[in-house]
């Protein structure tokens, strides 16, 4: 009999410690380019309340991300002209944040090269502006998949690091599938799952 409880707690022990130390693994990540950032429940900010953020930059400089899980329905193509190649495409425009909400930027996962200029943000997934991607010649080749945005989300230096200091934050490595499907609150809620998987 006391090796039937002996072998069951420790069953039970192995289980909680796996559980531990994966949550302890998804809240390990650091904040940087390539990265997630999810917001917790208790984020002060009302506008980003239940929102991940793709950071596209995270240096010295500061801080700086789109909004991946806040779609519109404005058709991309009532703000390009008709000759525009990325008409073809039954896009919408997605929110990136309040910075600068004139400003039209293109998130393009491409096959090989990127157009130029762009900034890479992860494996073939760079960041460009919406007029750069559609005047590139080779567009039709390269271009896998892209998502276009309207603004953009930015911090001062110190200034994330204080938010994820103060609780607002979770950090997790973001993925292709993600980035592009433009899913709204499914996207918050499960990657808050993943993070916290017992709640």
């Amino acid at each position: 009999m006391n090796n039937m409880v002996q072998k069951i707690l420790s069953v039970v022990i192995a289980s909680v410690v796996a559980i531990v130390l994966n949550v302890a693994s998804l809240q390990a990540y650091s904040a940087g380019k390539g990265m997630f950032l999810v917001a917790k429940d208790q984020i002060l900010d009302p506008r980003f309340r239940d929102r991940v953020i793709l950071l596209i930059q995270h240096d010295n400089q500061g801080s700086a991300g789109l909004v991946v899980n806040r779609a519109s329905r404005l058709p991309l193509k009532s703000v390009l002209s008709q000759e525009s190649q990325l008409s073809e495409k039954d896009k919408t425009l997605s929110y990136g944040g309040p910075v600068e909400p004139n400003t039209l930027l293109a998130l393009v996962k491409v096959r090989n090269h990127p157009p130029e200029p762009a900034d890479i943000v992860m494996d073939k997934v760079y960041i460009t502006g919406v007029g750069i991607l559609d005047g590139w010649p080779d567009y039709q080749r390269e271009v896998v998949d892209f998502r276009a945005f309207v603004g953009y989300t930015g911090w001062a230096p110190g200034q994330l690091n204080a938010e994820m200091e103060r609780g607002d934050w979770d950090v997790l490595p973001a993925d292709e599938d993600n980035i592009f499907s433009a899913r709204d609150e499914s996207l918050w809620e499960s990657l808050r799952d993943k993070i916290n998987p017992a709640k």
